[in-house]
């Protein structure tokens, strides 16, 4: 395979993967928005914003990283996709 061929399908693998984050994060921010309609909506008393569970989230993320991203980039992804849902 050329060189050529060899970067063309890279990048359409990438452009697969491009799209199957999108839907992930996408169904991520639902969840979240369905989780703070609970929160608002509910008589019992719940904390919007919950320090302990994102740090949870991140222990997660740091325990289950493979590489090649470092543990602070990767924590660093997943804090903007926390924010972002929110």
């Amino acid at each position: 395979m050329s060189e050529k061929k060899k970067l063309e399908k890279l990048r359409t693998d990438i452009d697969s993967l491009d799209k199957q984050l999108l839907d992930l994060i996408s169904e991520r921010a639902r969840l979240a928005q369905s989780i703070a309609k609970i929160k608002t909506t509910s008589s019992e008393a719940f904390e919007f914003y919950r320090p302990e569970r994102e740090a949870q989230i991140l222990r997660k993320v740091i325990e289950h990283n493979s590489g090649p991203l470092s543990e602070e980039e990767m924590a660093r992804l997943f804090r903007e996709i926390m924010s972002a849902c929110l």
